[in-house]
């Protein structure tokens, strides 16, 4: 009897261990991978003491049949992720890697409790000190994994040891103002949502049923006590910053983190994603990154989960978390010394929508393309779905006006500028290019189309939208979507915004308006790579908002975090006389 339970129970072993390999076999031909060069795994664990005591639970993976070995350091705060990620370590040791998984202070089953950045820093410097020691790491260390998984790479950039050769920051920048804040609008799909998930030790998958409510509620401040279990210091500070001149955003610890590319001293493989809400904070971090020349950046038609979303047929668009196999070449030629095939130090790497392959530009997005100009015109149709114009040539003097009530915001369909679905996948919120279906029909909404296109052309780099405009608030927001009507389709490109208060990106403190003046903005669209083929049109909708991507204005003046109503207000557009014009990077 013994006998037979003991064939029993390895047998049921022997399954486990089939099923965890097939698991990564899959794994390996969906990522279109090579060949796995070891068997297995030895896994083990340790709680490892920081500085201050507090123990970081840490899962050790190396290579099966090697006692030394290149090694990738992982540092989590998800619950959720943490299969996955245990996954992808087990992974690159069957690629002859050793992988170690670490819980962030006061996650999962590390000790301590947890606020964002706070310890990351010095956490991750002990980790560090404790890995280069270890007899199993041959001298090459290297850190990945998305998001704030990137988050916890950038905070110790700037002090690693000499064992450390490279990083791979996905999907995330340093500078958490270009993150947070649109002119002044919080975005409430990135952090109001990743906030409601957050709020202690662990994930509260509850969440979703909290967060829309949560971004619904006057006065802000509230939300933290009302829908995240208690106060939160980071997060109310953040309300309390939506100016970049902020104190929030001046502290030590902030400036230091915001400028980690530029004292970084290793070489990076950057990932980004043209509809990732982290998009322009990462693009700004490889901007002033130190050693741009050795490194690449890889743009895709990606989300913040590295995949391909909304209503554009993606057939050859390459998309998984991390990108592997160009991760897999990055490390086996700066850990393992190998050549390169794919990537090229110093480029940006960009495949955007309409493209079938990679592109690679030595800088990116390029100044020498020339702007293609859109006079906005036809105030009288503007208010329907036939669409006033995007003309070539100037359009005579007129206004076109449209009420915005906070009550009733024109609800976000796709872009960039979301995040809940990472978690949230109920709420039916998706991001990329999405059909924007009857939007226009709304009486808070203006339209402006051109004519047919008579070629194909490329939109490259960061189209714009000045506008002069009045309203009746002291203070209010104009929102603009640009879009691509092609295949009997229209497809968000980009939407951006601007408030009065902070009607330019120069402004870095809020400006007192007058109800009624006339004010020039202009709504700076975020860059990025869009084939419009043969007989399609431009079009540009303009409002007031866009829930829950942005915070609804209230349309009045002041701390917005602290205001408990709102006002509705009228607003007008003044066109003509080079008032009101888009301008295109094109390239034929």
């Amino acid at each position: 009897m013994k006998k037979y339970v003991l064939g029993v129970f390895l047998l049921l072993l022997t399954l486990l261990g089939s099923a965890l390999f097939a698991r990564h076999e899959l794994f390996r031909r969906a990522a279109k991978l090579p060949e796995f060069t070891r068997a297995g795994w030895v896994a083990s664990t340790v709680e490892l003491p920081m500085r201050d005591g507090v123990k970081l639970h840490t899962e050790i993976y190396v290579p099966e049949g090697l006692t030394r070995a290149p090694t990738i350091l992982v540092r989590n705060p998800y619950e959720y992720l943490k299969p996955i990620e245990a996954m992808q370590c087990q992974a690159m040791t069957r690629f002859g890697y050793a992988c170690v998984l670490q819980d962030v202070r006061g996650q999962m089953d590390s000790e301590g409790d947890w606020e964002p950045i706070i310890h990351e820093r010095e956490d991750g410097l002990d980790t560090l000190a404790w890995l280069v020691k270890q007899p199993f790491v041959d001298g090459n260390i290297g850190m990945r994994g998305p998001s704030y998984l990137t988050c916890t790479q950038w905070t110790v950039a700037s002090e690693l040891p000499p064992e450390v050769k490279t990083l791979v920051p996905s999907v995330f920048g340093t500078d958490l103002r270009k993150v947070f804040y649109e002119r002044g609008l919080l975005r409430d799909d990135i952090l109001t949502a990743w906030a409601t998930l957050m709020p202690g030790r662990g994930m509260r998958q509850t969440a979703g049923s909290d967060y829309l409510e949560a971004a619904s509620h006057r006065p802000s401040i509230e939300i933290d006590e009302k829908y995240m279990t208690r106060k939160l210091g980071w997060y109310r500070d953040a309300l309390a910053s939506s100016a970049p001149s902020s104190e929030y955003w001046q502290t030590e610890q902030m400036k230091q983190f915001r400028a980690a590319p530029e004292h970084a001293t290793v070489p990076m493989l950057f990932v980004g994603g043209f509809f990732d809400p982290f998009f322009m904070a990462q693009r700004d971090t490889w901007e002033r990154l130190a050693t741009r020349d050795q490194s690449v950046f890889v743009i895709g038609p990606w989300n913040h989960l590295g995949l391909t979303s909304g209503d554009f047929d993606f057939v050859s668009a390459p998309g998984r978390l991390d990108q592997w196999p160009l991760m897999l070449e990055w490390f086996d030629h700066t850990l393992k010394g190998q050549p390169l095939r794919k990537l090229v130090p110093g480029t940006v790497q960009t495949w955007g929508v309409g493209d079938d392959a990679f592109r690679s530009h030595p800088s990116w997005p390029s100044n020498e393309i020339p702007l293609t100009t859109y006079e906005l015109g036809g105030a009288e149709q503007s208010n329907t779905c036939s669409g006033g114009v995007l003309s070539a040539t100037a359009t005579p003097s007129q206004t076109a006006q449209f009420t915005f009530d906070p009550a009733h915001p024109v609800p976000t369909r796709g872009g960039a500028s979301l995040l809940s679905f990472a978690f949230f996948r109920n709420l039916g919120i998706t991001p990329g290019p999405v059909e924007q279906g009857d939007s226009c029909t709304r009486d808070d909404v203006l339209t402006f189309r051109s004519e047919p296109s008579t070629a194909a052309s490329r939109l490259s780099g960061s189209a714009r939208l000045e506008l002069t405009v009045a309203s009746s608030a002291p203070d209010t927001a104009f929102v603009a979507r640009l879009i691509a009507e092609q295949d009997g389709q229209a497809l968000l490109v980009r939407e951006n915004a601007a408030t009065l208060a902070y009607p330019t990106a120069e402004v870095t403190s809020p400006q007192a308006s007058t109800p009624g003046t006339p004010i020039e903005l202009s709504i700076d669209f975020w860059p990025t790579e869009w084939v419009l083929p043969a007989g399609a049109r431009w079009r540009i909708d303009v409002t007031s908002s866009s829930f829950p991507a942005l915070h609804v204005h209230s349309n009045r003046a002041g701390a917005w975090q602290l205001e408990t109503g709102f006002d509705v207000a009228t607003q007008t557009l003044m066109l003509g006389e080079g008032r009101a014009r888009l301008e295109l990077p094109l390239v034929p």
